[in-house]
């Protein structure tokens, strides 16, 4: 049982198949939000109505509000006035453009004026676009639907990258790729990072027992559950291999995630998933922690850190399963 099951990789080909796999298509204008920011209440009314047809629009009225909407909201694109009289637009999209949560967010300046001292302004501080007033509907409505086709398609490029496909948690790509980063973040802020390994107990003879793919919807099951507990955006659910998990919880202390680990074995067992080989007839988890200063990390890398859950990993099965030990 500690050694993987590499099989449960293997995706079935039956359309019919109750295996449900990543979205790969990309998400319509409808499910789109668009966040138009402008100080004049008319011109907000105007510009929601001409694009309120295709995507969904929240509106602000100034600069800190705007902030707090994206920040609430994480809206797809931003329709952003440039002269507002509080944070003028420039300060605006510098602000957001600085914030790893709101970065990757297009911005569309809107101005009565401008010049090329000005419209250097915009590309320096982030923007994708400008539109001038007055607003000419279809020029706005096609340039709204290329910048966000141009989002959409970037955000379905690094799902298939970065995610995987049957759990839709992040992949081995994502934690060589981009942990590093997060790693050298969390270690500029003096902090520390944590991991929990996980592995599901006797997977082998639930594949053996009920198929694979019964073995795919389990696996979808628990890593649902995992990815519940990966509440800050930070925090990063990854499917390691198999029927093997990871959590990466950065600035967390040993105690934070201790009580995660305890609360993902609880919560899989509270799902009563049958198991003929589990505790009771039910599936379990059984996971490893550690926790590190992140500085520590930085030239050694996570794997260290990884290889430490790993041994508390065993110790747990080793204890008798359904267990977190760290």
């Amino acid at each position: 049982d500690w050694h993987r099951d590499w099989s449960s990789d293997v995706c079935s080909s039956d359309l019919d198949s109750p295996v449900k796999f990543m979205q790969l298509e990309l998400k319509p204008y409808s499910a789109c939000k668009v966040l138009v920011v402008d100080d004049e209440p008319i011109s907000r009314m105007l510009l929601t109505s001409i694009l309120e047809s295709f995507v969904n629009c929240i509106a602000a009225s100034n600069g800190e509000e705007a902030i707090d909407q994206c920040v609430m909201h994480k809206p797809d694109l931003i329709l952003l006035d440039m002269n507002m009289p509080d944070v003028d637009g420039l300060t605006v999209c510098r602000t957001l453009k600085d914030k790893a949560d709101t970065a990757q967010i297009p911005v569309v300046f809107v101005t009565s004026t401008i010049d090329v001292e000005t419209e250097n302004m915009c590309w320096e501080v982030g923007a994708s676009d400008f539109v001038l007033k007055p607003v000419t509907a279809s020029t706005l409505v096609h340039r709204i639907k290329n910048h966000l086709q141009g989002k959409l398609r970037t955000e379905l490029l690094e799902r298939l990258t970065f995610h995987d496909q049957l759990t839709g948690l992040y992949n081995r790509l994502y934690l060589s790729n981009e942990i590093p980063l997060l790693v050298k973040q969390v270690a500029r802020d003096h902090s520390t990072l944590g991991v929990i390994m996980m592995d599901i107990d006797f997977f082998k003879l639930y594949n053996d027992n009920y198929g694979h793919l019964q073995g795919d919807i389990c696996l979808q099951q628990v890593a649902a559950i995992i990815e519940e507990h990966a509440r800050r955006p930070k925090d990063a659910a990854i499917r390691f291999g198999g029927e093997e998990f990871m959590l990466v919880l950065p600035y967390t202390d040993m105690n934070g995630v201790k009580k995660v680990a305890e609360d993902i074995v609880s919560a899989i067992r509270s799902e009563n998933i049958t198991h003929y080989a589990g505790k009771d007839g039910k599936l379990s988890i059984s996971a490893g922690y550690a926790v590190r200063p992140a500085n520590e990390l930085q030239d050694t890398g996570i794997s260290s850190l990884i290889e430490s859950a790993d041994i508390f990993l065993f110790e747990a099965k080793e204890a008798g399963r359904n267990r977190a030990i760290g």
